[in-house]
């Protein structure tokens, strides 16, 4: 079995497009290999700032031999009148090269068409691999790209080498100019041109010249040093996403540890770590209670033999937390309460005027929300912070700096905490606000801003999301779920509408366009959550309702759907709702007295009873207890079927079966759509 090697060579790519890139790469390779019925064994990803590769090990030769059928003329153009071949037959057969006895009448959906099946030969799996790399290549998706030459390819950065191996042996290949051989570069400053021998001997080839090709034994390498330079009894504060960002910086990892003054710990730990992690990627260190210590971690590119480097950060972060200093000491002399009209000279967005109007509307909708004193306050505040010269500064600190500020200048804590925390949560995975308060503050920012985007037309759009609308919604029901909170999207939309005085004749049409906007995202974070997607469709039906009660039915529904009782009240349903569909049917409940059949008797008493029992589960949130509810009128809806024709040809009869049938659909659906859960057999 052969090996074939692929490193694109190209200057330094931003880390958080390497991980992306590398893996649309492999799969962009092993898809080439699979559309050609080419089986691989290994497969290995390897990337550095300067390169992006992939190893293939365990390929064959050559793609396997195929048989094709190859269709020529119709029967009745092949053939005459007496059966014999025709010369466009013949013709045929010398294209095809075989005899026209070898050719083979078959049926097609134009009719029957002479036909030869041929053997195509594999081709050569270098040849396949080298004639579908530059789409392969071109095919990789970057945030951001570039041209630097006369033929305006766009590409994250200028491409400089190609190595290109089949086992020991170079593939002819170029891209833009650069032409594939089997030189590779090592490390920047420690080593310099590399020749590959063998593709097999890639990783330990590059290894000799100071590069570790692999980002996973790279992450193996830095987070062992860190745990080793944080010293007796000290720990590095996990930082993830700092992590995977160093792993993509470094070719030749080694990890420095640093000191600073440990006047600076007055400062705020947050302000700390944001001055190290943000703009200098280093690692914070804690002893064993949390508190941050006066020392840093940071990875470089090389070793540090001399103590210099770490004699440069030092100097460096001392500046930069001056710096910070200055600004926490310096803010502070204006309180956040005289900041308030400087809001007037930022502006939020042209259209929805400046951060003070933002703020006014802040706390209208949180007096909508329930709000009490505490939460317009906070509101009032909250946008202070971005006239601070911290957040100037540090923007990653808006918020988080509103509240420490409001916490210093006494402030009481359900006031500081609800500015501290209202940008959160930032992601899906980031916790949201604790407090109630801050809760409403968050939400009240959120639909403020979407409600405000969607009345300016700025609407998302495939990937294109400048006011990270769909994050805003994703945190507003992150936040609705977490907190238990009571609030329909139906009645947040409207408010937010109201307080940003939207024309009257515009209003239904955009609530209906947020609205879906906002389902949509409710969708998605319950797909997170683990509903499926027949559940969603069941429990979504009417709208979104009380979010924490729509999820809740959810999850009693997933519990109880593949019960057997359940699984085959379902099904009847679904037939209900196909029998109502296109029915009028007045709402009017149906009349004991013209019932015929016992099945028709027994399903209505059977409804009746369900019906009493079911509005009180109801209205104890007690789901799973309603639908096993439902489930027990498997029983009488099964014999109704079987006893009843619905479709009476008298027309008082049909009418009132249809009337029993719709009482039965009405108050199911009160719970949900179980004609949408889809059977697993």
């Amino acid at each position: 079995m052969n090996a074939f090697l692929f490193e694109l060579g190209i200057e330094e790519i931003p880390a958080p497009m390497i991980e992306p890139a590398l893996e649309r790469l492999q799969a962009g390779l092993q898809g080439l290999l699979a559309e050609n019925s080419v089986t691989a064994g290994r497969v290995h990803g390897y990337s550095t700032p300067r390169r992006l590769a992939v190893l293939i090990e365990g390929l064959p030769d050559r793609q396997p031999d195929r048989e094709e059928e190859v269709v020529g003329p119709p029967e009745s153009v092949a053939l005459d009148e007496k059966g014999d071949f025709t010369p466009a037959a013949r013709g045929f057969a010398r294209k095809v090269g075989c005899s026209p006895e070898e050719l083979k009448l078959v049926e097609t959906d134009r009719g029957r068409y002479l036909a030869s099946r041929q053997r195509i030969a594999g081709l050569a799996v270098p040849k396949v691999l080298t004639e579908g790399l530059t789409e392969v290549i071109t095919s990789i998706p970057w945030p951001k790209s570039m041209y630097w030459g006369e033929s305006r390819f766009r590409f994250a950065r200028p491409i400089r080498w190609l190595v290109l191996l089949w086992n020991d042996q170079v593939l002819s290949y170029e891209l833009e100019g650069v032409a594939s051989g089997r030189v590779s570069r090592g490390h920047r400053f420690l080593a310099s041109k590399v020749d590959i021998d063998q593709a097999g001997g890639y990783g330990e080839a590059l290894r000799k010249a100071y590069v570790i090709v692999d980002p996973a034994e790279r992450r193996g390498i830095i987070e062992r040093q860190l745990s080793e330079r944080a010293g007796n009894g000290l720990k590095v504060l996990p930082d993830q996403e700092l992590l995977a960002t160093v792993v993509h910086l470094n070719e030749f990892p080694g990890v420095v540890r640093g000191d600073f003054k440990s006047d600076f710990l007055e400062i705020p730990q947050e302000v700390l770590l944001t001055v190290m992690r943000h703009h200098q990627k280093y690692f914070g260190v804690v002893d064993g209670q949390g508190r941050l210590q006066a020392h840093f971690l940071t990875v470089i590119n090389r070793a540090d033999d001399d103590g210099r480097i770490q004699r440069g950060h030092e100097k460096v972060l001392q500046a930069r937390l001056e710096d910070a200093a200055f600004f926490w000491q310096n803010d502070q002399k204006k309180s956040l309460q005289d900041r308030v009209p400087e809001l007037q000279r930022m502006v939020y967005q042209k259209e929805l005027g400046t951060y003070l109007d933002k703020a006014r509307r802040l706390e209208a909708i949180s007096a909508g929300l329930g709000g009490d004193s505490h939460l317009s306050l906070a509101a009032r505040l909250a946008k202070t912070d971005l006239t601070t010269q911290m957040v100037f500064e540090f923007p990653e600190l808006q918020g988080v700096m509103g509240g420490l500020y409001a916490r210093r200048q006494g402030h009481p804590e359900p006031v500081w905490r609800a500015i501290y925390e209202h940008y959160k949560p930032e992601s899906m995975e980031d916790p949201g606000p604790e407090t109630l308060t801050g809760a409403l503050l968050s939400l009240a920012d959120r639909i403020d801003a979407i409600a405000g985007c969607f009345l300016m037309g700025i609407v998302p759009k495939g990937a294109r999301d400048p006011f990270a609308l769909r994050r805003q919604a994703q945190g507003m029901v992150r936040i609705l779920l977490d907190h238990g909170l009571d609030h329909r999207l139906e009645d947040l939309v409207s408010l937010a509408l109201e307080v940003l005085d939207a024309p009257e004749e515009k209003r239904p049409k955009l609530e209906s366009r947020i609205l879906e906007f906002l389902l949509g995202r409710v969708r998605f974070v319950f797909q997170q959550k683990g509903l499926t997607f027949d559940v969603l469709n069941a429990v979504l039906h009417r709208g979104a309702g009380v979010l924490h009660r729509t999820y809740e039915k959810g999850l009693a529904l997933s519990r109880i759907r593949s019960e057997e009782d359940f699984e085959a009240l379902a099904s009847s349903f679904k037939r209900i709702r196909n029998i109502l569909a296109g029915q009028e049917v007045d709402q009017s409940p149906p009349r004991e007295k013209a019932f015929e059949m016992e099945g028709e008797r027994t399903l209505h008493a059977a409804c009746l009873a369900v019906r009493t029992e079911l509005e009180a589960e109801l209205k104890r949130n007690d789901f799973e207890g309603a639908l096993r509810r439902m489930a027990t009128l498997r029983g009488p809806v099964d014999r109704f079927f079987d006893e009843v024709l619905v479709m009476a040809e008298e027309e008082e009869l049909r009418k009132n079966r249809l009337r029993l049938l719709n009482q039965i659909a009405t108050m199911f659906l009160e719970v949900a759509d179980i004609s949408e859960i889809v059977r697993k057999d």
